[in-house]
């Protein structure tokens, strides 16, 4: 792997935020080494340390997309929500911006399972299969397009 430069300024972090950590009372004691102080009941992260694995992973992301790899951008923040989305889809990366379904990726079969049925019922939709079953079946239908559509649609 080889080490770029990437224009990564310490003052733009800041006022993007990236420095607000998780409350006091909610961190994982591992985390210590990258904590420079607490403010107002929250941990204030190491910036120059961030700054530099951020650098790192930057390396990574471009070479692993040089060799044609595939990326999972997860960002479910409702703040972040617009944001990665856009991103996603202008990179051409899956995303994942509302609920992460539990196991999404460690149980590969049921999501595998949601996404050929989340495929079913939009191909059905688009066939116009809906408008020949009887209306409380394809409003359930519908609902449950829906609701796959918001959780499953990036992938």
């Amino acid at each position: 792997m080889t080490r770029r430069y990437w224009n990564i300024n310490l003052k733009e972090m800041i006022e993007a935020g990236v420095h607000f950590g998780h409350g006091i009372k909610k961190w994982n004691p591992k985390m210590a080494p990258y904590i420079s102080a607490k403010r107002k009941g929250t941990h204030i992260t190491n910036l120059a340390r961030t700054a530099r694995f951020l650098s790192e992973a930057c390396d990574l992301v471009f070479d692993a997309a040089s060799q044609g790899k595939s990326f999972l951008i997860v960002g479910t923040k409702k703040r972040a929500a617009d944001l990665v989305a856009s991103a996603a889809i202008r990179s051409r990366c899956h995303y994942v911006n509302k609920k992460w379904f539990s196991g999404m990726l460690t149980n590969w079969s049921i999501t595998k399972t949601r996404l050929s049925q989340f495929r079913d019922l939009r191909a059905e939709e688009k066939m116009g299969k809906f408008h020949h079953l009887p209306k409380r079946d394809a409003a359930i239908l519908k609902r449950k397009l829906s609701t796959l559509q918001r959780y499953l649609g990036g992938i």
